[in-house]
């Protein structure tokens, strides 16, 4: 009996047998992390089960009949969308005034839902689908409605993934990417502003006031492509990026602002630019060394055929480009 506190929490499969009877109360929705599984029933019970042992933890009533059921990253917060498009929020942890059992809904309600996401790297922070627009929720408040009518596949790094389902079902043998829409949310945003209007130094101020690892890193590759190596070291630790850090190391040593530029290109994967670049400053063997570090070995070639390199070098490129026809 999954109600009953006593019941052994789980049995195997060779001697689980289905109840007998007709339930009286049907589950209505569910929902599971890596820590809990959360079934709803149509009466408006909530059972929290642990895992991997699915022993039951705590009950608690809501005053609806759930459909969707969200657990947030840490499985603190629950949310709860009814069949009538209500939201409410459960606050699985905190202790309720009236009983002092675990379990609290908050004072927090949507109406004309129908789909909702957590973040997955921030346990105050989801997205919730009223209508057509898609509101984004930190702390309970929340941003600048976007119109959309996508279904919320996924939230994290402040970037929200949502797939147009009505337009793949129209045509669901010729899906195309512009049926997968990603959204940035406020803070995203507001950084790159504040990057292109008030420069790097103030908006590293800015972000130290809302701190996110994916907006330090977006200080930090404005950083690079700026040149600024400082404020590029100081919000590659901020973000705890080691290879970023030690990229910056490196970059520091080249010493040759030229040659910094090439290697930022390259980290943006703009190869292309980074050997013009060294042709401009009469570096060919440094260009040939990039081909070769990319395995681009038809380019390569070229390089050497047009008087760089050395008799190994064209060895190696034909040997290469033999293997990629082999």
């Amino acid at each position: 009996d999954i109600d009953n506190f006593a019941d052994p929490p789980a049995v195997t499969v060779e001697t689980f047998s289905y109840p007998e009877g007709e339930c009286k109360d049907p589950i209505s929705a569910i929902t599971a992390s890596d820590k809990n599984l959360i079934v709803a029933r149509e009466s408006g019970m909530v059972h929290r089960y642990t895992l991997p042992h699915i022993s039951l933890e705590q009950k608690n009533v809501v005053r609806c009949r759930p459909h969707l059921l969200r657990l947030n990253c840490n499985s603190g917060k629950l949310a709860i969308i009814d069949t009538n498009g209500m939201f409410y929020l459960m606050d699985l942890d905190a202790s309720d005034e009236s009983s002092g059992q675990p379990g609290h809904q908050l004072q927090f309600e949507r109406k004309d839902t129908w789909d909702m996401r957590w973040a997955e790297d921030n346990e105050n922070m989801f997205a919730v689908m009223e209508k057509t627009r898609m509101y984004v929720f930190n702390d309970l408040q929340p941003q600048e409605p976007t119109l959309s009518s996508g279904y919320l596949a996924s939230f994290k790094e402040l970037e929200i993934k949502a797939v147009m389902l009505d337009d793949i079902m129209q045509q669901p043998d010729k899906p195309s990417q512009d049926m997968v829409v990603d959204f940035e949310t406020k803070s995203l945003r507001d950084v790159r502003e504040h990057i292109d209007s008030s420069g790097l130094q103030e908006t590293y101020a800015y972000i130290e006031q809302n701190p996110h690892p994916r907006l330090w890193r977006l200080l930090a590759e404005a950083a690079l492509n700026a040149l600024d190596l400082g404020i590029a070291d100081k919000a590659f630790v901020r973000c705890s990026d080691y290879k970023g850090i030690q990229y910056v190391k490196r970059l520091n040593s080249l010493g040759d602002k030229m040659k910094q530029r090439a290697e930022v290109a390259v980290y943006f994967s703009r190869i292309d630019e980074a050997e013009g670049i060294y042709r401009d400053i009469d570096r060919k063997d440094l260009a040939i060394d990039l081909r070769e570090r990319q395995g681009d070995w038809f380019k390569m070639m070229q390089l050497v055929q047009t008087g760089g390199g050395d008799d190994q070098l064209v060895d190696k490129a034909h040997t290469k480009i033999g293997d990629f026809y082999a």
